[in-house]
């Protein structure tokens, strides 16, 4: 799996989360900033990814994931690791 079909599958993930509160959702969408993500957003957007690609995010790798891009990257890393 690349990088975009990461991006695409988070963007499916995300749309029910953002309520529309952007236009459209795109790999430099900042998480807590434009979708307005609070913690619980936060933790149901990290869940829906570990089901969606059976992995577990590192807890400390949270702090650094800025945008969905960030989200993609810390999931192919978290993907390659397992391999």
């Amino acid at each position: 799996m690349n990088h975009q079909d990461i991006v695409a599958k988070l963007v499916d993930i995300l749309e029910p989360l953002a309520e529309g509160r952007v236009a459209s959702i795109g790999e430099n969408t900042e998480l807590t900033g434009e979708l307005e993500l609070d913690s619980l957003r936060v933790m149901d957007l990290v869940l829906a990814v570990e089901d969606e690609f059976d992995i577990s995010i590192p807890i400390n790798a949270l702090a650094e994931i800025k945008t969905v891009g960030d989200l993609a990257t810390q999931i192919e890393t978290t993907l390659s690791a397992n391999a």
